[in-house]
């Protein structure tokens, strides 16, 4: 289903690597195809007060990776509009001919990088 869908850049991790006793996660930035909208903000009240986020939903034709403590896989990042968004969930729909995956995003609140301005590796 490409009606409504543009190329966004993807950051998909590996799972660590371990060397020399130091733990490193490799990613690689991809090209995806998606139909990204944009939803209300969040706003998370610490003892700093209050700070917003906003929140992405996504279609997309390719499965969608979320954070998974047991594999100790991160979940998939999407660079939009200048900044990084986490996976959240990611679900199948094919209840219609336009089988797609309904994937739910919600901005980093540590930003990392740019796309294809550092190393593919990050440290843990």
């Amino acid at each position: 289903m490409v009606f409504f869908k543009k190329p966004y850049t993807l950051r998909r991790y590996s799972l660590p690597v371990y060397i020399k006793g130091h733990a490193s996660v490799p990613y690689q930035d991809m090209q995806f195809l998606m139909d990204v909208q944009t939803e209300e903000d969040t706003v998370k009240m610490d003892a700093d007060g209050a700070k917003s986020g906003q929140k992405l939903k996504v279609f997309c034709d390719s499965p969608l990776l979320v954070e998974d403590a047991e594999r100790q896989q991160k979940a998939d990042r999407l660079w939009f509009q200048e900044k990084w968004f986490a996976c959240q969930n990611s679900r199948l729909s094919e209840n219609t001919m336009l089988r797609h995956y309904t994937a739910a995003f919600v901005e980093c609140p540590d930003q990392e990088a740019p796309p294809g301005s550092e190393p593919q590796t990050q440290e843990i």
